[in-house]
């Protein structure tokens, strides 16, 4: 199995190499990067608002630690993201500016966040270009029940194949369509096995030095930092 340009490149985190994480502008990034789909991480306000932030506090990103879940979204879209022109986004923010050609991958870092994900989703009309993805069983199921059509996918780390094979088999019990197996543990064989369980098979690279050869074992999707790389060895540059 080798690397073949059916295979989507997904932006990790809006860019963070090019542009500001989690922000409008690595969106725009990604599209001129030619990238498929672009992917986000999103948590809940205290008001129960969906704003995106990897981490569960702003420090990292602001400068300002404050607790995502215990702030309000019009204080939290007050914070300038560091090194950037734009304070931190709400999902709706996002969606407003998605490019016509780019899809977008929501990845919900806690249970009670899909929901309000998939309504702004759906209240934009973007989620036939929706993949909804959770560390959270839970987040899966509501993703099936709220969003039947999209793609939703369990993330789960694993270091070896055997994990791997096993996590696979666990996702489809749980009702995800799409796994993102880690880096060091795809092979073809597991990208094969998630197949015949009917799954997606997506792959998350950590490293540009393990890019190619994931690329090799034919996933349906990488996510990535480095996409224009991936687009190259795809022959799509």
């Amino acid at each position: 199995m080798t690397a073949g340009p059916s295979t989507e490149v997904i932006a990790h985190r809006t860019c963070p190499l090019d542009a500001p994480e989690n922000s409008r502008e690595g969106v725009a990034v990604a599209a001129a990067q030619g990238a498929d789909a672009v992917e986000v991480d999103v948590r809940l306000s205290r008001d129960g608002v969906p704003v995106l932030s990897h981490d569960p506090l702003t420090l990292r990103t602001t400068g300002w630690p404050w607790v995502v879940r215990w702030t309000r979204a019009d204080r939290l879209t007050r914070l300038r993201l560091r090194d950037a022109q734009e304070a931190l986004p709400a999902l709706t923010a996002v969606l407003a500016v998605l490019p016509d050609r780019l899809d977008l991958a929501v990845d919900v870092k806690d249970g009670a966040s899909m929901a309000a994900a998939v309504e702004a989703i759906d209240g934009a009309g973007l989620l036939p270009r929706a993949r909804l993805w959770s560390t959270h069983p839970e987040a899966v199921a509501v993703a099936r029940r709220a969003a039947p059509g999209c793609e939703r996918a369990w993330l789960h780390d694993t270091r070896v194949e055997a994990a791997a094979l096993g996590y696979l088999r666990r996702a489809s019990e749980v009702g995800a369509t799409a796994v993102s197996v880690t880096d060091v543990s795809l092979t073809p064989e597991v990208v094969r096995a998630g197949h015949d369980l009917g799954l997606r098979v997506t792959s998350w690279v950590r490293t540009r030095a393990v890019q190619e050869r994931v690329l090799d074992c034919g996933p349906d999707a990488v996510v990535t930092d480095w996409v224009r790389d991936a687009l190259a060895h795809l022959g799509r540059a």
